[in-house]
């Protein structure tokens, strides 16, 4: 019980008792103190009690170095060596808090960590103001990311103002967005743009030769995954064998073929939490099922000897569907001495499944992406016709690719942008701006007597090389190849070749082309004929690896072919 103050004590009690009573109302107050010091230093420490522990064991700062566990280490020396130490300081606490307040994801956050590391090396400061920022907007990869870049700054300010100044906020509120990505979709180049017919093939039929030659399942399903769904590698990166649906599981059970379900990704530089977007289901045909089965095999082995114990179905289901032993070994390292984990108990964690680069590096014939360590050379892939040199791949021209074969094929925009996961179709114009397409489009609106003017040849035909737009350009020769020969056609008038399909097919469309009027315009016509007719044959073709591809239409390419020759005869004055 705590003594009185003195004020209130009996005024009879000796001097010696006061003596004692003042003693001991000094050591409570003092052990008062003390008490309350010891709680504050312990709330202190426990203020994070409540905090999210993802955040915080997920994402953490060594030194300068910003540690991801979920993808690679940033080190931001170059950024944060010259600030001062409240300032570095502030700089770690509010990167952890811009991601714990869930603004954006992990990927996204480190971009901008990384833009601004780069930025700080070329330029190096103390202070963040709007000199700094306008040497940094030179950058076209800075000023791509100028209003993510602001909105974290200004998180930056709230909790430490004397980094940043207001002018720096200002100018890059104020300063115009960067110049928009090149538009590959309509590039003339051809190692950007579309993908011909010819060089789809190569690359579909390399796949599946490597394939039988290695063996290696999981490459061969990544590129055709890629060549058949047009999925961003993200998407396949985060697949778990819980995504192949069969028999009651379907989405569509009225359906034979079974499904694959993608997570879906949103918009560039917006992420979501690990498979936290809505799923985008899509039926899967037997060869790809079959491979995938023998897929899910090969990894259930991989982790049942990693982890020395047999696995159930259902966490089979939770195992990533591309992984690599490295990779499995690595995140259990991870969840035991980093996490504090149980790998057994946490089979569907992220930091199973492989980096969305690795991925895309399999894709492009970098090197193949093998489930063990005895990783093989990628295949060599044919030359390209257009560069002679071999085919270059990545994932988004695989990608635009595969959306102009559907664009062409009469899917609508619609479906297709359902099919794609775009929340409108808007991003599709792009796609549709194909003198192909817009010709089938004409096919379907306007009446049979009036097709052959809609898809009729419209170029100007040359009697000479004399009267071409590009008389002396090797490069605007156009040959067509027959019989294991080369026959002069013509000469393309436009700038630059055109990347969009097989040369000089859809050239008799094109109001660039300048055909020779004596040209072999017959050969053409025959093989188009002939080819139309092999479209038609596979759809009665059960098994091919052409079923990854509905058959073109040839129909509108004959039409113009026709209409050239009678334009030749007519000059000729046959």
């Amino acid at each position: 019980m705590k003594s009185l103050p003195a004020k209130s004590r009996p005024t009879d009690r000796s001097a010696t008792n006061l003596a004692d009573n003042t003693e001991a109302a000094t050591h409570s107050e003092h052990t008062s103190t003390n008490s309350t010091k010891s709680a504050k230093i312990s709330l202190t420490i426990d203020l994070n009690a409540t905090a999210n522990p993802k955040h915080n064991t997920r994402l953490f700062w060594n030194g300068n170095v910003l540690v991801s566990l979920e993808t690679n280490n940033t080190d931001c020396s170059p950024l944060l060596a010259p600030f001062s130490h409240q300032a570095r300081e502030s700089f770690k606490q509010a990167t952890i808090q811009y991601r714990a307040g869930g603004r954006l994801g992990i990927r996204s956050l480190i971009r901008i960590i990384s833009t601004l590391r780069t930025a700080a090396k070329d330029h190096p400061t103390d202070i963040i103001d709007s000199n700094w920022i306008t040497k940094c907007l030179k950058q076209k990869r800075f000023r791509k990311q100028k209003l993510a870049i602001r909105l974290f700054l200004e998180h930056w300010k709230d909790r430490y103002p004397h980094a940043i100044t207001a002018e720096a906020l200002n100018l890059l509120a104020q300063v115009r967005n960067g110049v928009s990505k090149s538009d590959n979709v309509n590039s003339d180049d051809p190692e950007k743009g579309w993908l011909t017919d010819e060089e789809f093939d190569y690359i579909l039929q390399t796949t599946w030769t490597h394939y039988d030659a290695t063996g290696d399942v999981q490459s061969a399903l990544l590129r055709l995954l890629s060549l058949q769904y047009a999925r961003r590698p993200s998407q396949l990166r985060d697949l778990k064998f819980s995504d192949l649906k069969t028999g009651p599981e379907k989405n569509h059970t009225e359906a034979i073929e079974n499904e694959i379900h993608f997570p879906s990704r949103k918009e560039h530089f917006i992420d979501t939490e690990f498979r936290g977007s809505k799923i985008e289901e899509h039926p899967i045909a037997d060869h790809l099922w079959h491979m995938l089965q023998i897929q899910r095999n090969k990894i259930q082995f991989c982790f049942e000897s990693v982890l020395h114990t047999k696995l159930s179905d259902s966490q089979v289901q939770l195992l990533p569907i591309f992984t690599t032993i490295g990779r499995i070994l690595k995140a259990c390292r991870t969840l035991e001495n980093i996490l504090h984990l149980n790998p057994l108990d946490n089979l569907g964690d992220e930091l199973f499944h492989m980096d969305p680069n690795r991925i895309a590096g399999a894709i492009a014939f970098k090197y193949d992406l093998t489930i063990n360590r005895d990783s093989t050379k990628p295949p060599i892939l044919p030359l390209s016709q257009r560069t002679g040199k071999p085919i270059y791949v990545h994932a988004i021209r695989l990608r635009h690719t595969r959306i102009r074969q559907l664009a062409r094929q009469g899917v609508p925009r619609a479906i297709l942008s359902h099919w794609l996961g775009h929340i409108s179709d808007k991003s599709l114009h792009s796609y549709y701006n194909d003198p192909a397409e817009q010709a089938r489009q004409i096919d379907e609106l306007l009446a049979p007597m009036l097709t052959p003017i809609a898809m009729a040849f419209t170029g100007t035909i040359i009697a000479t090389d004399a009267e071409a737009t590009y008389p002396n350009d090797p490069l605007k020769r156009l040959d067509f190849a027959n019989d294991g020969l080369l026959h002069y056609l013509g000469r393309c008038g436009k700038f630059s070749f055109c990347a969009t399909t097989s040369i000089p097919i859809p050239c008799y469309r094109c109001r660039n082309f300048e055909p020779l009027v004596d040209a072999p315009h017959e050969e053409v016509l025959d093989a188009l004929r002939y080819r139309q007719a092999q479209e038609q044959a596979l759809i009665m073709k059960s098994g091919s690896m052409r079923d990854l591809l509905i058959p073109i239409d040839l129909s509108g390419d004959i039409r113009a072919v026709e209409r050239c020759i009678t334009q030749c005869k007519i000059k000729r004055g046959d």
